[in-house]
């Protein structure tokens, strides 16, 4: 406390503080990630090293510092099993929970154990967290930063033991799930070689799906007041169907893919190399006179078809694809976002940013891999 009274509100000193910690297991992951996120912002925000912070975020500095002495309340038993001894138990589980936020993603696990007579102990293992990179990520790509954080500490926990345990992953995120059940090939590069990492530290099938409530990897990704990490039992112990047996724990599902997934690679390499700009005129027809958005999406894709045949280009023949139907529904999305924001798009396109008088300033838009908004 006397080095937080004896410093100048800075970037430098704020980093100095952060390195001050030692919280290697992760006990304090809530709310130390509050100060990472502080950080974050002073590099978003482009603030220089010695420069004071602005107003903002020196009252989310200060607040973070008066929490501090509440750490004290803080009570970590030495040992994870409680009162019992290692011989009485009959089965020890690691269950690994991740999760991420635009700000930041992180992991919790904990040791399960059952013992001879049916007792369950649930006991806090260790976390990680990370600050999410000041280039724009889709919410599904962090959490796969997060599900590929949890299997790398799941693989480094499980060589520290000195006893079998099986590894169960668990994540809100049902894109997420349904990657890392599925072919890793099917998918573009940074999926793609997250999942093959996570396949390969990881049984496909231990990964399930929780809901994000019963999630305790969400304080990781938000953070939470230190008065309240120390008495949150969902922290230091899990969602309560942890100290229950398996028969009460969230159901397995079934995950079908999610209708125009982004992230699969294309293969209609002649639709997608052909394919005409939306912003043509010859392309826009009048969607009032219709009220079915499939019958538009079904129009569009025929006319498309019409004038690459008059181009003597490569034209699809039969019913309209899935494929087909969903760049349909991109080139309408594409119209209507250049004809509301066609000065942010051209600013974001030539690698410029936007006005801060733009309304889409503070939601820091980025284009996709589909030069969608």
């Amino acid at each position: 406390m006397n080095i937080l009274a004896s410093g100048c509100s800075t970037k430098r000193f704020l980093l100095q503080i952060l390195g001050r910690i030692f919280d290697r297991i992760g006990f304090l992951g809530p709310f130390i990630v509050r100060l990472k996120l502080i950080l974050q912002e002073l590099w978003a925000a482009d603030i220089d090293w010695d420069d004071k912070l602005p107003s903002s975020l020196d009252y989310k500095w200060q607040l973070w510092c008066s929490e501090l002495k509440d750490l004290h309340c803080v009570k970590i038993p030495r040992y994870y099993l409680s009162e019992f001894n290692l011989c009485e138990f009959i089965s020890f589980d690691v269950h690994s929970f991740s999760d991420a936020s635009l700000a930041a993603y992180g992991t919790v696990l904990y040791l399960r154990g059952v013992t001879r007579n049916g007792k369950i102990i649930v006991n806090f293992l260790c976390s990680k967290s990370r600050v999410a990179p000041l280039k724009s990520l889709t919410l599904p790509r962090l959490e796969l930063l997060g599900c590929l954080l949890s299997a790398r500490l799941a693989e480094q926990v499980s060589k520290c033991l000195k006893f079998e345990a099986s590894c169960y992953f668990w994540t809100d995120s049902s894109i997420c799930t349904y990657w890392i059940k599925g072919k890793a090939d099917d998918y573009k590069p940074f999926v793609k070689n997250r999942v093959k990492e996570i396949q390969r530290l990881s049984e496909r099938g231990n990964w399930s799906h929780c809901p994000g409530k019963e999630n305790p990897a969400d304080l990781l990704s938000r953070g939470i007041p230190a008065s309240n990490l120390a008495t949150s039992s969902f922290w230091w112990h899990g969602p309560p169907w942890l100290s229950k047996p398996s028969e009460f724990w969230p159901c397995k599902i079934v995950i079908e893919s999610p209708m125009g997934d982004l992230e699969l690679r294309k293969e209609f390499q002649t639709v997608s190399q052909n394919k005409c700009v939306v912003y043509d005129s010859q392309f826009v027809f009048d969607l009032n006179k219709y009220s079915d958005l499939n019958k538009v999406l079904v129009i569009t894709t025929l006319v498309k078809r019409f004038v690459n045949k008059l181009r003597k280009l490569p034209t699809e023949a039969g019913p309209c694809s899935a494929a087909e139907l969903l760049e349909a529904e991109q080139d309408w999305i594409k119209f209507e976002q250049n004809l509301v924001y066609s000065s942010e798009l051209e600013r974001i396109k030539s690698g410029k940013q936007i006005s801060k008088n733009s309304s889409l300033y503070k939601l820091a838009p980025y284009l996709d891999d589909n030069n969608v908004l």
